[in-house]
């Protein structure tokens, strides 16, 4: 009788345990999925925030960069003053950002232009005459 006694209180003990084990295992904070692959800056997306459709000009130096900038219809272009004064995109009958003053994305109308007519878009600063890019919107 005291054999079967110990085996069943072993038995009992051992899924205890194996019942604890798995709980605590359970409520584990630890997270165990992978980390997120780190952003590779391109020229469209130098600061690795961008959602898929908004692609990013960067002023720096008083250039616009990339130029040109190949984007999609329906994909929307922001440009992003890494300049100590302010700039502006337009395209006069077109777009205007307005003013997009230093260190910021977002212009006076907006953060951003959206294409939507596929089409060669030549712009410049208003600014400043000598800034000039393009934006190629293509199907």
């Amino acid at each position: 009788m005291a054999v079967k006694n110990s085996v069943a209180t072993l038995s009992a003990v051992g899924a205890v345990v194996i019942v604890a084990l798995f709980a605590v295992g359970c409520g584990s904070s630890a997270s165990t999925t992978s980390p997120t692959r780190p952003c590779s800056p391109t020229p469209t997306n130098p600061e690795c925030v961008n959602p898929p459709n908004l692609l990013t000009v960067t002023i720096r130096n008083s250039v616009f960069s990339p130029n040109p900038v190949m984007v999609r219809v329906g994909q929307t272009v922001n440009w992003l003053n890494s300049d100590t004064f302010a700039h502006t995109a337009t395209d006069p009958g077109v777009f205007d950002t307005g003013t997009i003053y230093p260190t910021s994305a977002a212009s006076a109308n907006g953060d951003g232009v959206t294409f939507n007519t596929v089409g060669t878009y030549n712009y410049h600063c208003a600014l400043h005459a000598n800034e000039t890019a393009r934006i190629i919107v293509t199907q």
